[in-house]
């Protein structure tokens, strides 16, 4: 494998990979790490130039904390409410890692990661950590580099790409973080390879409308889960919406790899009204919860009633906050431009998450991800003029 930054302007083929910051829980139990797609995009640009993204320091406001890596790279975080000392000791520990692995790097210190504004500073860690990586390649390579940030109301994420020649093939690969103020998310109308607000000019610039593209994501436990008797790696994209031949270059690149891979034909179908009703009904829910504890009349009933209303908060609520209805209709759950992709996940065992009841990226499953994705590149090119054809027909 031999990665290098490449002199053309546009790549034959895309990779996009991004991190939800605090999108580690949703619907229907689901929970995840969401930043394996930013993982292996900073690994490839890590490969690609050399340089460190080893934190180098923090420094802090009330509500805010900055990240200043070994090569100058620097991006903040802001939680809504005060960052506390004792939590500025366990942010401290941080100093003098790479910064590779965002979510994982969050939960060694504080266990556990919750979006909606429910633990706000670890978010405003990962926020911070993933916006110093990125923001790093785009001060020490800015010939080669371009970014943006998003604008999204309320977000402040980095959006950032380059070209790069993987074994020879030049492919545009675009990392994205996608954060919101206060660690109140999550908000990802701008993920995958989303052609919006101000990922649009980035997205035109390196071509990824019209590529063909590798859209990495989470590694999840979910409904997936059950039955599997090895963590495995599922690949989905609709035959009519998404790009059926990035669809077989992925499940040939893990053939040839020798990992389990599984096609889910209908996950990534666009559907009207999905997440709209999604949303209705979590927030009917919420509404049932909010009547019975107007009504509530003991301690015991009014503190079972709020427990519950946590849990809506701090889980379903993620798998909601995450996109706009009519945007999701369009590019669905992973944000991905018709025709244009498909998105591969790792869903783990039952047994895992019961040993790991939040999943999380290690070196290993990252090795494998960034196998699978150069993998599929070399795989695509067999078929290029078919799987752009598709985009552009």
């Amino acid at each position: 494998m031999k990665i290098n930054l490449s002199n053309n302007e546009r790549g034959i083929i895309a990779i996009a990979g991004h991190v939800g910051c605090g999108h580690c829980h949703s619907l229907n139990n689901q929970v995840q790490d969401d930043s394996a797609g930013l993982s292996v995009v900073l690994k490839l640009f890590k490969e690609a130039t050399g340089t460190t993204l080893k934190v180098k320091e923090f420094i802090f406001e009330p509500n805010k904390v900055i990240a200043v890596l070994e090569n100058g790279g620097i991006g903040f975080g802001i939680a809504r409410r005060e960052i506390t000392k004792h939590e500025q000791i366990m942010i401290k520990r941080i100093i003098g890692k790479e910064v590779i692995n965002t979510h994982t790097m969050v939960l060694e210190q504080f266990g556990r990661i919750y979006g909606q504004g429910v633990t706000e500073t670890p978010v405003a860690v990962q926020t911070a950590l993933a916006n110093a990586a990125l923001n790093s390649f785009l001060i020490n390579f800015p010939k080669n580099f371009s970014g943006v940030i998003e604008t999204v109301p309320g977000n402040y994420g980095n959006i950032v790409g380059t070209v790069l020649d993987i074994d020879g093939i030049p492919v545009s690969v675009l990392g994205t973080v996608n954060a919101t103020i206060g660690g109140i998310g999550p908000n990802e109308d701008l993920e995958g390879n989303s052609p919006n607000f101000s990922k649009k000019e980035i997205i035109e610039k390196l071509g990824m409308d019209k590529l063909p593209t590798i859209v990495v994501e989470a590694m999840i436990s979910s409904g997936f889960s059950k039955g599997l008797t090895e963590n495995t790696y599922f690949v989905r994209g609709d035959e009519e919406d998404d790009n059926p031949y990035v669809v077989e270059a992925i499940k040939s690149a893990c053939s040839t790899l020798n990992l389990p891979i599984r096609h889910h034909l209908t996950g990534m179908k666009r559907t009207k009204d999905a997440l709209r009703t999604n949303t209705k009904n979590v927030g009917e829910k919420i509404k049932s919860l909010g009547e019975n504890l107007s009504k509530a009349e003991t301690s015991e009933e009014k503190v079972n009633i709020i427990a519950e209303l946590a849990l809506v908060v701090s889980q379903d609520c993620g798998g909601i906050s995450f996109m706009s209805n009519s945007l999701h209709e369009e590019i669905g759950g992973a944000g991905m431009i018709k025709k244009t992709s498909a998105v591969i996940n790792l869903v783990v065992t039952e047994e895992y998450s019961q040993e790991n009841p939040i999943p999380f990226l290690t070196d290993k499953e990252l090795a494998e991800y960034l196998a699978i994705t150069v993998e599929t590149v070399k795989e695509i090119t067999k078929n290029i003029e078919d799987a752009t054809k598709h985009i552009i027909n």
